[in-house]
């Protein structure tokens, strides 16, 4: 199915929320805990990680509620909406300085970053799941995904360049570290809260409302599920991921996401302590090397979309992540501290941010007919709270990681020059570190089953299957 122009940017628009919030807090929270609140580095790192998991248990209700949810505005719409207010509050009370004692304060930051990861996957799952419920066309998806990351990048630039900005700006009008952190993230949580609540909007989502026939039986259904107790109830959930989890496709997505996820976690959380310690960079030029890594990536998405009917999703990938991982190589052993060095990195990993957000997700949309195929269920929800899943856990492992090793190698907020410890693994923890878990990544791509020719005849089966023909699914061996 192909998507009108006016759908494709209200999807490329409500994509700015998704990653304003997840590079905002993974650039800037554990910083903040660390040099505003006064927190150690191997304490904001737990409390970063157990944000991250609580959103791991979320995800799977988020996903199936999501999959669940019938109106006449769709299953997806009026979830993703519905979380605007929330999310901004809770962004805006994340990056505020409470003046407790520290336990308090521990507890304080512990709790609302719970809170954030709670509306987080509410309306990030829906969203995600939406983009393959609005099309099945192969190339479409990638088309849909190219929308999506151009609004990803103006979230980027918003969640990482608008802070630096503002920070400087207002501790230059005379404010403290503490308000201008304050003043600066509660704009971006307005950014992020009308987004999601007028970036849908447009979008003419696909009516799941009941007809009288189909209430009755949900009433029955409802009256019989009120009976049931709660472990069957989750029992039932965990059933539905059980079965998801058996596809091997979405294993080795899922593999792939970990292991890049990790390593942008790394080196996002690690890249101001660089800038400012090791490089010892101005705010401007800080800004400056945010806005490289943010708009490298828009610059070569023309070069995805020209082949993306010569060379498949796979293939773009592998080779693209592969050649930022080599430019980030060649940074840390040759001009660790030179601008200009600096500038060709974070061109890297602007780049390999994009292959990211523009290729997995849409390889992790065909996996959902492969799915139905089997199946006979469609549970686009589901299949992508797993996604939002690995991301929550690969945010965890690579926060608590850095602040273990930045509190291990000596790191104190409280001096201005660190040991030469600290200045090393710093360095490691914005190349090397990340580069391993990068080409991780791309070698689990490298074993994807699904191309664009054997998806062409997984929807021709799924078609035929919905329309109550048998389809033989040994002929599928080796991609289901």
């Amino acid at each position: 199915m192909k998507l009108n122009i006016k759908t494709k940017i209200a999807y490329g628009v409500t994509a700015i929320a998704d990653q304003c919030l997840f590079y905002s807090y993974g650039t800037f929270f554990m910083f903040f805990l660390t040099t505003v609140a006064g927190i150690s580095p191997a304490t904001a790192g737990i409390i970063s990680a157990i944000g991250a998991i609580w959103d791991a248990l979320v995800a799977p209700v988020a996903g199936y509620i999501s999959d669940n949810t019938h109106s006449r505005w769709g299953k997806r719409k009026p979830i993703t909406m519905g979380f605007a207010f929330p999310m901004a509050v809770t962004t805006a009370l994340m990056f505020t300085y409470v003046d407790m004692a520290m336990p308090l304060r521990i507890a304080y930051y512990t709790v609302i970053t719970m809170l954030f990861w709670t509306a987080f996957p509410m309306f990030f799952i829906p969203f995600l799941a939406w983009g393959a419920e609005l099309t099945e066309d192969y190339t479409e998806r990638t088309t849909l995904r190219s929308y999506a990351y151009v609004g990803n990048t103006a979230g980027m630039a918003i969640g990482t360049l608008l802070p630096t900005v503002m920070v400087d700006y207002l501790i230059r009008l005379g404010k403290s570290d503490v308000v201008a952190w304050q003043l600066a993230m509660l704009l971006v949580a307005v950014c992020v809260g009308l987004v999601l609540f007028f970036g849908p909007m447009p979008i003419k989502a696909v009516s799941t409302a009941l007809t009288k026939e189909e209430r009755l039986a949900r009433i029955k259904e409802k009256r019989f599920k009120e009976k049931a107790s709660l472990i069957s109830k989750l029992n039932h959930i965990i059933s539905e991921f059980g079965q998801v989890l058996k596809l091997k496709a979405l294993v080795i997505i899922l593999t792939a996401s970990i292991l890049y996820l990790m390593a942008s976690t790394i080196f996002a959380s690690d890249r101001m302590y660089f800038f400012t310690y090791n490089m010892k960079l101005s705010t401007t030029e800080t800004s400056m090397l945010m806005a490289v890594a943010t708009f490298s990536g828009v610059l070569l998405l023309p070069a995805i979309s020209a082949t993306k009917n010569v060379a498949d999703k796979k293939t773009q990938y592998i080779v693209g992540i592969c050649g930022c991982s080599a430019v980030m190589c060649l940074f840390r052993f040759l001009a660790p501290t030179d601008m200009t060095a600096g500038i060709l990195v974070m061109f890297a990993f602007g780049v390999s941010n994009m292959l990211y957000w523009q290729l997995l997700p849409a390889m992790l949309y065909d996996v959902c007919e492969v799915d139905e195929l089997i199946s006979g269920k469609q549970r686009q929800g589901t299949i992508v709270s797993l996604q939002s899943l690995v991301e929550s856990v690969s945010e965890a492992v690579g926060m608590l990681a850095l602040g273990f090793v930045l509190e291990l190698a000596g790191f104190s907020a409280e001096l201005t020059h660190q040991t030469a410890s600290a200045l090393f693994w710093v360095s490691n923890c914005f190349t090397l570190v990340p580069v391993v878990f990068m080409l991780a990544s791309a070698i689990m791509i490298f074993i994807y089953p699904i191309t664009s020719k054997n998806f062409a005849k997984i929807l021709e089966a799924v078609e035929r299957q919905r329309k109550g023909e048998t389809v033989d699914l040994s002929k599928f061996n080796g991609i289901i």
